[in-house]
């Protein structure tokens, strides 16, 4: 399963246990598992409904005072909790980020960074909370929305707080951001330690289908909260014999800084690709009156990575969108075409009751070659002689209508 978090209107720690929650996991395990180590807390949950819907609350209180100001205090906790070691990796590596984002709002060493006492056991409860919690829902992959963006200021114990808050600033680097008209503070240090450590990746939306989703709501009045999408990916390709839906990745790019022979280059090398589905070109004019384009191209979620990072490294473009779309797959299945004196591969499928064939683009280039001719040429010569599928004739379709063996187009990609 994946996770996407959509942080629009904000994400702290508080908020994320509490969407994590309002997604079925359970706190009472983890608050044993506290104990275990020494810290004697509770996690109160409840339902809570505002503007966003039904979601969650999430409070942690204690009755001891914990002696927990520094980091290395914390991390020392984390390091007795009875959790995975991934679990575990993952909580120091959160501390390590807010460290290091509080020490350089206070321009003091890492070392010297303190917690006060409320906000030391909350936030070694939200970050290793939330890192159990992603365990407990099998999270294999993390994806972020753009983080929202106010510049403001709020007043706090410490005076007039410029927004966002020195350490978040210092964490957003690096993130895509968009400006939000919120007058508050919506994503606080913690949130975005937890952001800039688990996200993966950002993403304008989730991609796969959607299984559930967790709200989670602050202290804050705020009538949206931190909402949590849980995905299943869609990694298997239907089948292409049976037809139906399935879900691929639109990404796209404009143009406009490469010579006809780069671009030329770009598209043959992308084409060539097997985890590429197909490749598109639209010339255009661009701002300031440049000739531009827009290249788009097809692929699976799984190989994303793959083909982004061959985009890049043939373009060199400073930017990629990406679009999860469901495609609907008529069924198809291999078959002969016979045109002159040869005979192609070729895709047949019925469509209204008739069948039709196209032959492979690879096979009219090789059948052309071999002949000294061009394309055209051979499509010319195309005789009737009939289709034959997976090597045997076909003969007339359930409704008795003759196969039509070859209406132009011929190729097929």
């Amino acid at each position: 399963m994946d996770l996407y978090l959509d942080c629009g209107r904000g994400i702290s720690g508080d908020m994320t246990l509490a969407a994590l929650n309002h997604l079925g996991v359970e706190m009472a395990p983890f608050v044993a598992i506290l104990a275990e180590a020494g810290i004697r807390c509770r996690i109160e949950t409840r339902a809570e409904l505002r503007a966003g819907g039904l979601g969650r609350l999430a409070d942690v209180s204690w009755d001891d005072v914990q002696p927990l100001r520094h980091p290395a205090d914390i991390a020392a906790v984390f390091n007795r909790l009875a959790v995975s070691a991934t679990a575990r990796d993952r909580a120091l590596a959160v501390l390590e980020a807010l460290t290091q984002a509080e020490a350089h709002a206070h321009q003091i060493p890492p070392e010297q960074v303190h917690f006060h006492e409320v906000g030391a056991v909350d936030t070694l409860v939200d970050i290793a909370g939330v890192c159990w919690a992603l365990e407990q829902l099998g999270a294999e992959r993390i994806t972020a929305s753009p983080l929202p963006w106010f510049s403001g200021t709020v007043e706090c114990a410490h005076g007039l707080l410029p927004l966002p808050a020195p350490a978040t600033a210092f964490l957003f680097r690096g993130k895509p951001v968009r400006p939000v008209p919120d007058r508050e503070e919506l994503v606080t240090p913690t949130g975005a330690a937890l952001v800039h450590t688990l996200a993966d990746g950002f993403a304008d939306g989730p991609c796969g289908i959607v299984r559930a989703m967790g709200t989670g709501y602050g202290s804050r009045p705020a009538p949206a909260g931190l909402r949590i999408w849980l995905t299943e990916a869609v990694q298997a390709q239907v089948s292409h014999t049976r037809g139906g839906f399935e879900f691929v990745l639109q990404l796209e790019t404009h143009l406009d800084h490469l010579t006809g022979e780069e671009l030329g280059l770009a598209l043959e090398a992308l084409s060539a690709l097997p985890e590429v589905l197909d490749v598109l070109w639209l010339p255009g004019t661009g701002k300031k009156n440049r000739p531009a384009g827009l290249m788009r191209m097809l692929c699976r979620p799984e190989d994303e990575d793959a083909v982004s990072r061959a985009v890049l490294r043939h373009t060199h473009s400073l930017g990629l969108r990406r679009q999860c779309l469901e495609r609907r797959v008529q069924p198809r299945e291999p078959a002969f075409l016979d045109i002159g004196d040869a005979q192609l591969a070729a895709k047949a499928y019925i469509l209204e009751d008739t069948r039709y064939a196209r032959a492979e683009a690879e096979a009219v280039k090789t059948a052309a070659g071999e002949r000294g001719i061009g394309a055209p040429a051979l499509r010319f010569g195309q005789t009737r002689r009939g289709l034959t599928a997976h090597g045997q004739k076909t003969g007339t379709n359930r409704k008795g209508v003759q196969p039509c063996a070859c209406l132009p187009p011929l190729f097929s990609d």
